[in-house]
């Protein structure tokens, strides 16, 4: 592994900053991350890293979303309060 120095604009440093925290690793491992990422030449490598980050959604495979965008309206109390006026 090779050590480099960079600057960054603060807005992106504190971009930075933010985001490694909330995903749990350090700005030096985001940043390789990205990159790696970035560089990749390999199209099918892109495409099974984009539906790995989808693995999550996974829970809601057997859910209809208009019947859950409805139960969810359906709860709001912006919603039932604009049917009560």
């Amino acid at each position: 592994m090779h050590r480099t120095q960079i600057y960054l604009q603060d807005a992106l440093y504190d971009s930075l900053k933010i985001r490694s925290r909330s995903v749990g690793v350090s700005i030096s491992e985001l940043i390789r991350r990205t990159l790696e990422r970035d560089i990749q030449k390999d199209p099918l490598a892109d495409a099974k890293a984009f539906f790995a980050r989808l693995k999550p959604l996974e829970s809601f495979a057997e859910v209809d979303s208009e019947d859950y965008v409805r139960a969810v309206r359906s709860k709001s109390r912006l919603v039932r309060a604009s049917k009560d006026v």
